[in-house]
């Protein structure tokens, strides 16, 4: 019996443990599984209004054990019994591609307790091999791609020697990007698992900030990689601490003119399932033309004001999410950034796509602050760069 301790890390999730049960898991390593498993669940304070946790294994088929919905896995006995009982037996072979579309079709689901709001973070441990019928990259990539734009974050914890083979890494990678963790055997996770716990809700400890989201909506994004962006930004949402007294957040969208959806004032968006709405909502129109110096201005005198609710006593901040250059009619940023710096606003740039694109754009606009990745299915890995710039160095001011 796996015996409950008090949670550390004060960080609220919903997760969904995705465990790989097949043979080469190896029957004497089945106790070693359950107690790592069993360790990880207990960095989280599981309980009705704290963490939730969804269990499913998978060999030659996948099933899931409890739903997030489940009221009498609210607390962490119950998860950790769940485990010992669900960790049993193994077969073969290995179906990866199942686990993946069911953790996408029934998991991380509003019918079955996903929360609005709350971190999603679903963490896969395999050892790495994949039925041979089965790896191709599109199968994985098209269900690990819809939760992303669902705002769900992905881990891979790849376990064994045979996880270190290219063949089955680049699998793993394709799955979790950067955030994959190996480790030698289960009875050697636990530093995997603590680099994992860094990475856990990097703003827990802010005590708030008005922050302003320009996001980028024009033709030349195309319709699919504005759901990964746009879940992309609901990651960022369920990732900060919004309330009254915290975090306030206020949208511009915008192609040829910006689009206000709200500003920091707004008590409607002054919590966390609220703002995951408001994002979620958000549909995938999308327009002509860049026009990055009208959205900066649009912040300056739409949010950025006491009218717009900006509050004396928190650090400003503005994330700006582009694909592309402003268009060559735009007013010049040296009209546009000083207003904002001398509202002492943090600005963070974000460039999708070939770099050479932006060179010298987005440093005039935030400096050192830009941050870039070659396409938006790699949008994820930014997180914790950005959150840690958001959160980690600012509190509220004195």
């Amino acid at each position: 019996m796996l015996l409950a301790v008090s949670a550390v890390s004060g960080c609220t999730i919903d997760l969904g443990l995705i465990v790989d049960v097949t043979r080469s898991i190896k029957k004497e390593n089945i106790v070693t599984v359950k107690a790592r498993l069993a360790k990880l669940v207990q960095q989280f304070g599981v309980s009705e209004d704290g963490t939730h946790v969804s269990l499913e294994t998978f060999d030659s088929k996948s099933t899931i054990h409890n739903y997030f919905k489940e009221t009498d896995h609210h607390n962490e006995e119950a998860v950790l019994r769940l485990i010992d009982h669900a960790i049993d037996k193994l077969s073969k072979p290995t179906r990866l591609d199942l686990a993946l579309k069911k953790a996408d079709e029934e998991m991380f689901t509003r019918a079955n307790g996903d929360r609005a709001g709350v971190e999603n973070v679903m963490v896969l441990f395999t050892d790495g091999r994949s039925h041979p019928s089965q790896t191709e990259t599109d199968v994985y990539k098209t269900y690990v791609e819809n939760m992303k734009k669902r705002g769900v974050r992905v881990f891979v914890f790849g376990i064994g020697p045979d996880s270190r083979k290219e063949k089955h890494q680049e699998v793993l990678r394709l799955i979790g990007g950067d955030a994959v963790f190996l480790a030698q055997d289960y009875g050697n996770i636990d530093e995997a698992i603590k680099n994992f716990m860094d990475l856990m809700c990097p703003c827990k400890n802010s005590e708030g900030m008005d922050l302003a989201l320009v996001v980028d909506k024009t033709a030349s994004i195309g319709r699919e990689n504005f759901l990964l962006l746009k879940g992309f930004i609901l990651e960022l949402v369920q990732g900060l601490p919004i309330g009254p007294d915290q975090t306030h957040t206020g949208i511009i969208l915008f192609a040829r003119e910006p689009t206000l959806l709200n500003t920091f004032a707004d008590i409607r968006y002054h919590s966390s399932e609220a703002l995951y709405n408001l994002v979620d909502r958000i549909d995938s129109r999308l327009g002509t033309r860049t026009f990055i110096d009208k959205a900066l201005n649009a912040a300056n005198t739409s949010l950025f004001t006491t009218k717009g609710g900006d509050r004396p006593y928190f650090p400003n901040m503005l994330i700006l999410l582009t694909d592309g250059r402003t268009n060559r009619a735009s007013e010049p940023y040296a009209n546009i950034i000083p207003s904002l710096k001398a509202k002492n606003v943090k600005i963070i740039a974000v460039g999708i796509g070939d770099y050479r694109k932006f060179r010298g754009q987005l440093e005039e606009i935030a400096g050192d602050f830009v941050f870039n990745v070659q396409g938006f299915s790699e949008i994820s890995t930014l997180y914790n760069g950005i959150m840690s710039e958001i959160c980690g160095k600012y509190d509220i001011l004195s």
